[in-house]
């Protein structure tokens, strides 16, 4: 079995009372054991409920005592033994014992690189459970998988948008999660992402991308962002974008100070993305990063770097002073605060 079919039957309710998880794909492995977490236990009751270990450091007979304990809340318990694969034959002969006659409300999920396929062990697992191979993704798959992975938040991408995305991020699902997720906010409002938006965020090149730099703006890391954005106009990326949505960072700020610290996730949700009707955890968690934020900054600090904004609009539209000067002016005088910019004077090479 692979990976997608197990989310299809664990999607239908049909799940196995054990499964081995073999190969070196880690990231879906993970991503299985989330999707039966959510399935299998009841919120709140995680630590009750779901066992997660290495079988290095779990003796059999205690592994014996966690599968054959009935749930605290709920209908199913969930026990996973990770690094199995490292403890045969020691675990062999009782998980063959255990797998005739399993726990019916505990769901074994044993994991490991590599297993004896000619092994009783192994067979066992065929008979009575479910093996399921996780091995890294071909192109064409890792392709369907970011278009999953993007319906999933609630957008579509293009076939030239996915597989530009492929061709410079690599098969790393850690690294493509990651990218998807930054498209997913920068591209918003938009319902449909193409290449031209993987292009402006990810880049043509290395280094970093404008999310970086308003990520250390946001979180008011002076060097990261002067690093940021010297990169990204060495790298040819035009100012009068990186102002806007530096300008977007500071109105976003503004708008959460003035709920004067009482702001929920979802409240702050429609703010960042006001097109948006409906919220999950992926946006909440980015809601919080910028309710954190604005608590850095006072509301007058915001308020000027609104206006620095403009001053330094016009010195980019009008050629009054060199572009990246003027963004790096107005970035030091936002982030660095009052009392530090009074105590010395602020140069601009």
């Amino acid at each position: 079995m692979k990976y997608r079919d197990l989310i299809k039957e664990i999607g239908e309710g049909r799940i196995a009372s054990a499964y081995l998880f073999e190969g070196e794909e880690d990231y879906l492995k993970e991503e299985a054991l989330r999707k039966l977490r959510e399935i299998l236990i009841f919120p709140g009751y995680e630590d009750f409920d779901c066992e997660d270990f290495s079988c290095r450091d779990t003796s059999i007979s205690h592994l014996l005592e966690l599968v054959n304990t009935f749930p605290f809340r709920g209908k199913r318990r969930l026990v996973i033994a990770r690094d199995m694969d490292e403890c045969l034959p020691a675990y062999g002969k009782a998980m063959v014992e255990y797998l005739d006659h399993p726990m019916p409300s505990t769901c074994l999920v044993g994991l490991g690189r590599k297993f004896n396929r000619k092994t009783k062990f192994y067979r066992s697992f065929e008979e009575r459970g479910k093996i399921v191979s996780f091995y890294p993704l071909r192109d064409e798959e890792v392709i369907d998988w970011i278009r999953g992975r993007v319906k999933k938040e609630g957008k579509k991408i293009s076939p030239q948008a996915g597989i530009y995305l492929q061709e410079r991020v690599g098969n790393d699902l850690r690294s493509l999660r990651g990218e998807i997720e930054k498209l997913v906010l920068f591209s918003h409002p938009k319902a449909f992402i193409e290449k031209e938006d993987v292009e402006n965020l990810v880049g043509k090149g290395t280094g970093p991308d404008i999310f970086d730099l308003t990520k250390a703006i946001r979180e008011r890391r002076v060097p990261a962002a002067l690093l940021s954005l010297s990169q990204l106009l060495d790298r040819g990326e035009k100012p009068t974008r990186i102002h806007a949505l530096i300008a977007r960072e500071i109105k976003i700020l503004l708008r959460l100070k003035e709920k004067g610290g009482r702001t929920t996730p979802d409240e702050a949700c429609s703010i960042i993305f006001p097109a948006k009707g409906h919220y999950t955890r992926f946006y909440w968690d980015i809601a919080r990063s910028y309710i954190q934020a604005s608590k850095e900054f006072t509301r007058e600090e915001l308020i000027n770097g609104y206006h620095r904004l403009v001053e330094a609009e016009l010195s980019i539209k009008t050629g009054r002073e060199d572009q990246g000067r003027a963004l790096e002016k107005m970035i030091l005088d936002f982030l660095v605060r009052e009392d530090i910019r009074s105590g010395e004077q602020l140069s601009y090479p």
